[in-house]
């Protein structure tokens, strides 16, 4: 029996409609479960109140508030008070005190970095099938390859080993004694053809990695979940001549003409190339096609350090202190996540994180089981409270204990206690930002900056207006009033820093069964605390002995290399290498 043609087309039209939506069906699918890319950028002695999605007028940051603003701001979001233990934290999720990595910041040549036994951070995600990618500052140790990052999981690297350079010449000097310093070369490039020394002198350190980053998106593509970290020089001083580098003094002057201090207003032009950085790492994630598939992060890794040791002139305000005290200061930092699977996205959150918690919650989000992290892990797996605005696992955290300066502070829940006994930055210092001189800001030039624009062409974030990121604005905002004198805290203070996150009242005297909480709560992680690992600076890690270059100098690290007569630094035998002076 002959089947009518018209039933025959119909019968074959449904067929190939019902394949054709099982191919979007399963497309769909694949896209939903691949994994996402993540970019995670650092800025490095960055103040509170250096973005203006913080409310000040002073320096626009546009770039990083359409992040803010189409994401989630983390107001209250804490690091360590210095950037060796900042990501030292950050890279294994363990408080700095475990593995001795809190304290004094590692100085060039000298011999110590994060214990080898410790997987990092992008190791974890190389096991996940992602390509992983450091460009900027690493701080975590040089003394032997084996502590360089394409050693501890990142499979190239582009930047700088120590804890600054200069913008322009990548240069750092390291400290023999009081009278004496030399100056080594510190850019290096590590990938699958070893280890180089790229000349690029003449090229400001925050394009020149942005270049990089931009590279590494084009190559990456979407073949392969991506895992790039972007830890940017800026806008830490630098050692040069004048210390706050910037890229045209003369497109500063004119741009941030209104800022009277000279030094702040250089310090915006540092922050300013950063911002651009930004919008320009967001415009190639577009161009590629991967940013509907990826999660943004963007933080300090600690305060800005005012004035005192490397002073930049950034605000912490209108909390107290600076970089490398406990104070709200030193460790509350700007950060802020964006991403298209964040479902509650457009909000400021008050829920607690620490810089412990990135590598279980982006592990938790790339689709790893976090029961996978090896060793003992603080951090907690954040991830639904970011992507669905649920309550913090975070109800406490250790914000550090140094036993060399005696400093110690730690939360939980509302109530923070410190005992702070440095004697400089425990005041109140920065630009509130909001002078009549200033313009006036205006949140739809942040949806229409480079990354806002690109944010703008996925579908999910187009309803987005700028009342709407004004009004983010003024949620984001900390409003204080500073006090005319400073509570000494050397001994103990108690604040309540939900409603006076300032730290102005003590609250001690009137609560000492919740000082006494935190104590024990403190007492709890001596018990696990290394000893600091600070040493003293090898002389044979003096870059005269590698053509004037910043390198790794041991061949074992147990074994320190001799300076014999002939002044040449010799290694142990079987494993020799001479090095003329």
């Amino acid at each position: 029996m002959r089947v009518p043609f018209f039933i025959l087309t119909s019968f074959v039209i449904a067929v190939l409609l019902g394949i054709g939506s099982y191919i979007i069906f399963m497309n769909n699918k694949t896209d939903k479960s691949k994994k996402p890319h993540i970019v995670f950028i650092v800025a490095d002695d960055m103040g509170w109140n250096d973005v203006s999605f913080h409310g000040s007028n002073q320096i626009p940051t546009l770039n990083i508030d359409a992040l803010a603003y189409h994401g989630v701001i983390l107001n209250r979001y804490y690091a360590l008070p210095t950037c060796t233990p900042s990501r030292t934290s950050l890279l294994t999720s363990r408080y700095a005190i475990r593995d001795g990595m809190q304290g004094w910041p590692i100085a060039p040549g000298e011999p110590r970095g994060v214990p080898l036994n410790l997987t990092l951070m992008p190791e974890y995600f190389r096991n996940l099938g992602y390509s992983t990618h450091l460009v900027g500052k690493w701080h975590l140790g040089y003394v032997t390859k084996d502590y360089l990052p394409t050693s501890r999981g990142f499979d190239t690297f582009f930047g700088y080993y120590n804890g600054l350079i200069t913008y322009f010449g990548h240069w750092v000097k390291t400290a023999r004694n009081v009278v004496e310093s030399v100056t080594g070369y510190d850019l290096h490039r590590e990938d699958s053809e070893g280890e180089r020394v790229p000349s690029e002198e003449n090229k400001y350190f925050t394009d020149l990695i942005t270049d990089e980053a931009e590279t590494i998106i084009k190559r990456n593509g979407n073949d392969k979940p991506l895992f790039l970290q972007i830890s940017h020089l800026a806008v830490h001083a630098s050692e040069a001549e004048d210390p706050l580098e910037v890229r045209n003094s003369t497109e500063v002057n004119t741009t941030f003409s209104y800022i009277t201090d000279t030094n702040r207003r250089k310090y915006a032009g540092m922050m300013k190339a950063m911002d651009e950085s930004v919008g320009r790492v967001m415009t190639a994630l577009s161009k590629e096609n991967m940013l509907d598939n990826s999660i943004i992060v963007f933080i300090s890794d600690n305060g800005a350090p005012t004035i005192d040791f490397y002073e930049n002139s950034g605000s912490n305000y209108p909390l107290r202190g600076i970089k490398n005290t406990l104070f709200e200061g030193g460790v509350r930092v700007a950060a802020c996540i964006f991403s298209p699977l964040i479902e509650a996205w457009g909000r400021v959150t008050n829920e607690r994180m620490h810089i412990v918690d990135w590598l279980p919650t982006l592990y938790a989000a790339a689709g790893g089981n976090v029961s996978d992290l090896k060793t003992p892990v603080d951090g907690q797996n954040l991830w639904t409270m970011i992507a669905k605005g649920t309550e913090s696992r975070r109800k406490s955290i250790l914000l550090n204990i140094d036993p060399n300066s005696n400093g110690e502070a730690a939360i939980i829940g509302r109530h923070k206690l410190i005992k702070d006994t440095k004697e400089v930055g425990k005041g109140y210092y920065g630009d509130a930002g909001n002078d009549i001189t200033y313009p006036v800001y205006n949140a739809g030039e942040a949806l229409r900056s480079p990354a806002g624009l690109a944010i703008k062409k996925l579908s999910s974030f187009a309803g987005l207006n700028p009342e709407k990121a004004q009004v983010l604005r003024e949620r984001a905002t900390v409003r204080c009033s500073r006090p005319r004198t400073q509570l000494d805290c050397s001994t103990l203070c108690l604040f309540d820093i939900e409603d006076d996150p300032c730290e102005t009242t003590d609250l001690s005297p009137r609560q000492p069964e919740i000082v006494k909480q935190l104590e024990e709560f403190i007492d709890e992680y001596k018990k696990v605390m290394s000893p600091q690992m600070n040493a003293e600076i090898d002389p044979c890690s003096d870059p005269k002995f590698f053509n004037g270059v910043c390198m790794p100098w041991r061949v074992n690290f147990t074994v320190p290399p001799l300076i014999v007569a002939s002044g040449k630094c010799q290694h142990p035998a079987n494993e020799s290498v001479l090095l003329q002076v």
